[in-house]
This record gives structure tokens, C-alpha cells and sequence, in this order.
């Protein structure tokens, strides 16, 4: 598949079908975390990137095929989805063929465009992203495009929040020492005292970043954080399965998932429902044609496609 990937196990979405819309790394920020990789086309130009039909047919024939579990249809991948000039118009007309429900992962940063927030207005569910509302440590951990203002971004979210009749999952990722100090996080109480957010969840880096400067907070950096934002935050905890989705998973269905995010051996495993012997052939074979590498984060090894793929 070219612009589909998973089903895969979601923290916040259960199975969930991706759906990419932009070229690989087009975006408007260069998060130090993030885990696709650095953005290579840093930009806040909405463009037709000339796929939205191919990506409704795909997702249709994936769809009248596809007998396992999807619980969302989710607009992400390796770039921010509100790029895509076409998403109010994909999103309309998965809505015709399926209906499983469709969430918008975004980072939020082209909100305070009309057009751009009432193509969310799509979505059954929108997971904005927000991980500072200080200067200093957005700028530090988002690497915006330099027309990109945070004040603007804040706006933008709020009056989405106001007019959207849908669920909003707010996420803020913390990277240690860089946006997790007591006054960061107090500035985002402030913030999330204004303003109704179905959930708010925190995370931190899970998975190898772009910058190897990005640390993960810790358990104790957790509590802390939990008790100083109060009642409304959600700790985010990881996804899982007790079972697997047996499908037919193939070599390309195994570096596509890569492509979107590295993943450990019983990731790719649970994601693509193969079973642990199986995979060891595929990734033996990835190997051996120098598709792939494997980094160690914390305690784990990480699987993802080499850049030139």
C-alpha cells in the first residue's frame, strides 16, 4: 500500500488504519522527538500533492477486502496532514464508503487558517498536539517554520475547540529538560483551565528520536507533572493486545509500517498480526538487502527503513 499502513495497535485509538497524506517528512515543525526522523521540507504551504483520489480508492479496496479490526481510520503519518489542501475533501469521501469513525493527528500549527479548521470540523475525533504554550521551549522542541507563531497556534486551537461538536484529545509530549520545568507546566495549567478538552493526555519519547538530544522524562518527572497540571491530565500509557489479528503480511507490508515509525520486533509483530517466526524470516530477508537498521533506545531495539527507501 502506498498511502495506507496497519491497522496498527494505537496508544489512544485501539487499531487504527493510517492513512498518510504528504510526502515523507513534509511538515511544518522539526520536532527534536520525533520519531519519522528531521524534516526535510520544513513549510507552512498548503499544496494538492495530486493523490487525493488514489487515496480514497486505496482505502476503499483496503476496506472491502480488510475483514480484521479497525477502530478508527486515523489522517497522519510522516507529516502534518493539514498540508494536504485535499483533507476536508478525502475525509468527506471516506466518510461515503466506511462507517468506521476518522480522527486528524495534527500538530495544530496551521489552526488559525478558517479553511484549515473547517476541514477538521471532518472528523469524528481530532488529536491536536500542544507541547508548550512558553516561547522559549516550544521554539526548543518543535523547531517551527519561522513563520509560525505560538500566539497564533493558541488562538487557532482555541476557536477550533469552541466551534468543534466532535471529541478533542490533546497530547503534550515532554522532553526532558527542555519543556518540563514547573513554569512550563504551570503555563499550561493555566491554559487547559480555559478551555474544555475531552482528554489531555501526556506522553514522552517512546521510540528513537530525530535529535538524539530528546530524552524521555522519567516515572517521578510523571507524577510530578500529573499533580502540577491537576484532574484533567490523562497519563498516557501504551496500547495493548491480547491478541493478534492473523493477516498475510508481506515483506513491503513490513517496511511500509517502517517507514511510518520504528518498531520493536513484537511491535511489528502485533501490528501486522504475524506471528514472531514468521517476522524473523521477513526482517532476516530486510536485512540482508540493507533495507533496514536497528537502533537500541533505552532497553529496546528499534526496527525502521533506511532513509534511501
Amino acid at each position: 500500500m502506498k498511502y495506507l499502513f496497519g491497522p496498527v495497535p494505537s496508544r489512544r485509538l485501539g487499531y487504527s488504519l493510517g492513512i498518510d497524506l504528504v510526502p515523507h517528512k513534509t511538515c511544518t515543525f522539526d520536532c527534536i522527538y520525533c520519531e519519522v526522523g528531521k524534516t526535510t521540507n520544513l513549510t507552512v504551504k498548503r499544496e494538492n500533492f495530486n493523490n487525493a483520489e488514489n487515496i480514497i480508492e486505496e482505502t476503499k479496496k483496503f476496506l472491502e477486502s480488510y475483514t480484521g479490526r479497525v477502530d478508527y481510520i486515523s489522517f497522519t503519518g510522516s507529516g502534518e496532514p493539514t498540508l494536504n489542501i485535499k483533507l476536508g475533501y478525502i475525509a468527506r469521501e471516506i466518510k461515503k464508503i466506511t462507517k468506521i469513525p476518522i480522527a486528524l493527528i495534527t500538530n495544530t500549527a496551521l489552526f488559525k487558517y478558517e479553511d484549515v479548521r473547517r476541514d477538521a470540523m471532518e472528523f469524528d475525533i481530532v488529536l491536536p498536539s500542544l507541547d508548550s504554550v512558553t516561547e522559549k521551549s516550544f521554539r526548543a522542541v518543535n523547531r517551527p517554520h519561522r513563520e509560525i507563531k505560538l500566539n497564533e497556534i493558541i488562538e487557532g486551537l482555541v476557536s477550533f475547540a469552541n466551534e468543534y461538536k466532535g471529541k478533542i484529545f490533546l497530547e503534550i509530549l515532554f522532553v526532558k529538560g527542555v519543556n518540563d520545568s514547573d513554569k512550563d507546566i504551570m503555563a499550561l495549567r493555566r491554559f487547559l483551565e480555559k478551555i474544555h478538552f475531552d482528554k489531555v493526555q501526556i506522553n514522552t519519547v517512546i521510540r528513537p528520536p530525530a535529535y538524539s538530544s530528546a530524552k524521555p522524562i522519567n516515572e517521578e518527572d510523571k507524577k510530578r507533572i500529573k499533580k502540577l497540571l491537576g484532574d484533567k491530565v490523562e497519563v498516557d500509557i501504551a496500547f495493548t493486545s491480547k491478541s493478534k489479528q492473523k493477516t498475510n503480511a508481506t515483506k513491503d507490508d513490513v517496511k511500509n509500517l517502517l517507514k511510518r515509525r520504528p518498531c520493536t520486533y513484537e511491535q511489528i509483530s502485533s501490528a501486522l498480526g504475524i506471528s514472531l517466526e514468521e517476522l524473523k524470516a521477513i526482517i532476516k530477508n530486510l536485512e540482508k538487502t540493507n533495507n533496514i537498521r536497528v537502533n537500541k533506545f533505552g532497553e529496546e531495539f528499534y526496527y525502521s527503513v533506511k532513509n534511501d527507501e
